[in-house]
């Protein structure tokens, strides 16, 4: 692993502090992460990196320009947040919102110290170059696992040939790369998104188990589990990759951390590619989630 990948892996040590101001139980609250995000952090403030979403369906709650109405939005996650800063400002997808507006209301943020950096979710290349033509992207925040793997056509080519971080949601596959769901499991029925996952479905479950048998048997051999096998494989595959896997279980947590520990060699890299490219992958998670 050279200097620069040890970089990115620090790095995703400290960007678990991701959030967004819909982030509530249900999704049915504003800033009710925030606010547990903001007490959390206060006093270490100057130790994490905090990224946060703006969500384009509440951008007409403010009306006048668009500049005044994404400062809004960030003024009220930064007091939630308990920071006078933010180090990156996601848009949650576009919906119709000029990306050249809100990348020129982007650099207007960082010129005031607002925010750090800036990114877009969810979006393609096409989007992502017009934005960037107008203030240069921090990160992009894409769906993109060992079972969702689209994003290595061209969006990640893109952001290494300019220096733009990629930062994939769900790099477990909403836990189906960890080996703990079987086609038998049963999910929360209260704030689980997993419950209309179409991958997660019964079929698609069991079409997937091949790749699930894959990482535990790659686990045993690393003395790791498939789930950090999972992040160490994109890790290991791209420079510029920084992943945000989801949990509400501290064990999850750290064992998703301790996957910064565990080092693919080439022939292992080579072996785990090469086996991957010749499953099936069953069904797609989607890009309804937040």
């Amino acid at each position: 692993m050279n200097e620069e990948q040890k970089a990115v892996l620090s790095a995703f040590e400290r960007m678990q502090q991701a959030t967004a101001e819909v982030y509530s139980p249900n999704l049915a609250g504003i800033g009710h992460n925030e606010l547990i995000v903001g007490k959390a952090l206060k006093g270490i403030r100057e130790n994490v990196v905090i990224a946060t979403k703006l969500m384009p369906s509440r951008m007409s709650a403010f009306g006048g320009s668009l500049y005044k109405t994404v400062k809004e939005h960030l003024t009220a996650s930064l007091d939630r947040l308990q920071t006078d800063y933010v180090d990156i400002y996601y848009l949650h997808r576009t919906n119709g919102v000029s990306v050249e507006k809100i990348a020129d209301a982007m650099g207007r943020l960082i010129d005031e110290g607002l925010i750090r950096g800036w990114g877009l979710s969810q979006v393609d290349v096409d989007v992502i170059d017009r934005a960037q033509k107008i203030t240069p992207v921090t990160a992009i925040q894409n769906i993109y696992s060992m079972v969702e793997r689209d994003s290595e056509d061209r969006i990640i080519p893109y952001c290494m040939e300019h220096d733009i971080g990629f930062v994939p949601f769900s790099p477990i596959a909403s836990g189906l790369l960890s080996g703990k769901i079987t086609a038998q499991t049963q999910f929360e029925k209260n704030d689980d998104v997993r419950n209309w996952v179409p991958q997660l479905s019964k079929a698609n479950i069991e079409g997937n188990q091949p790749i699930v048998d894959l990482l535990k048997n790659f686990a045993e051999k690393k003395n790791a589990t498939p789930a950090q096998i999972s992040l160490a494989w994109m890790l290991h595959k791209y420079p510029n990759v920084v992943p945000i896997p989801g949990s509400k279980n501290k064990e999850r947590i750290v064992e998703n951390l301790n996957a910064s520990a565990v080092e693919l060699t080439e022939e292992e890299f080579g072996d785990l590619e090469n086996a991957l490219n010749s499953l099936k992958v069953y069904g797609h998670r989607g890009l309804g989630g937040f």
